[in-house]
């Protein structure tokens, strides 16, 4: 992203617009996520895939487990986001909350899409007061109409857009497009799976390790399910672009 000398008292602000009609500090936040690793969502039949990659530390003694990417929300409702992981917590809670809120006043689930513009509303109000900062995360939202699964994607900016699979972060558009070109009509758990660790390998300028990847499947009316390293080790064994970081290197 370029901007011309005039244009740098456009930056100091999330309320000013450029004469161009940008909003900069959007800007800056949405190239914050590009600097995380890439997170995929991909629907199937019966549920939702959700594939991160995490930026392992160098340091053998770092715990990988512990660097979350996927997250449940409630029964049939969970999220994987990319971007400030600190920044996604906060966002997490929100929709934790706004959850119970409806379970405890209508004594149901919360549809997800009424979530994801509830989200969608939160987030915009940080590009429109000032004293604030755009909120530095993507998420993808998953949860069901029904059994029938689906995603909304949410931006710093506040949209919100449905999809049947997604990603986000680092390279989202070159890993959009790979998706959209190899996504079939019904979908398998396995193919789901797979389809969205060959587009999170898409993102990736360098083969990892199993433990680099947080995976979690979401299904109508339970939890979300993190897969353990071992799971999803045994599941990606095999495919090319799985292979050792540093990390992994130093710890032999």
């Amino acid at each position: 992203m370029e901007m011309q000398p005039g244009q740098m008292a456009y930056d100091r602000a999330s309320t000013v617009f450029s004469p161009d009609g940008r909003l900069f500090q959007v800007e800056y936040a949405l190239q914050a996520i590009q600097m995380g690793g890439t997170a995929v969502a991909v629907t199937y039949t019966e549920g939702i895939v959700f594939v991160a990659y995490r930026n392992l530390p160098i340091s053998t003694l770092a715990e990988a487990g512990s660097i979350e990417k996927s997250f449940a929300i409630d029964a049939g409702l969970g999220c994987v986001t990319a971007g400030l992981i600190a920044d996604s917590r906060v966002l997490v809670e929100f929709l934790r909350l706004e959850a119970q809120r409806h379970r405890i006043t209508f004594g149901e689930v919360a549809p997800y899409p009424l979530l994801a513009h509830s989200l969608g509303t939160h987030l915009q109000q940080f590009t429109q007061f000032g004293g604030t900062r755009p909120f530095a995360v993507s998420l993808l939202l998953g949860g069901f109409t029904g059994r029938v699964p689906g995603l909304f994607e949410l931006d710093p900016s506040g949209a919100t857009i449905g999809w049947k699979a997604y990603a986000i972060g680092r390279n989202r558009r070159a890993v959009a497009d790979f998706l959209e070109e190899k996504i079939a009509g019904d979908r398998t758990e396995e193919v789901a799976f797979k389809l969205a660790v060959q587009a999170v390998a898409e993102g990736s300028p360098t083969p990892f390790p199993p433990e680099a990847l947080d995976v979690a499947i979401l299904e109508p009316e339970a939890e979300l399910r993190r897969l353990p390293v071992t799971e999803v080790a045994r599941r990606v064994a095999g495919m090319p672009f799985i292979g050792a970081t540093e990390r992994s290197k130093s710890a032999k």
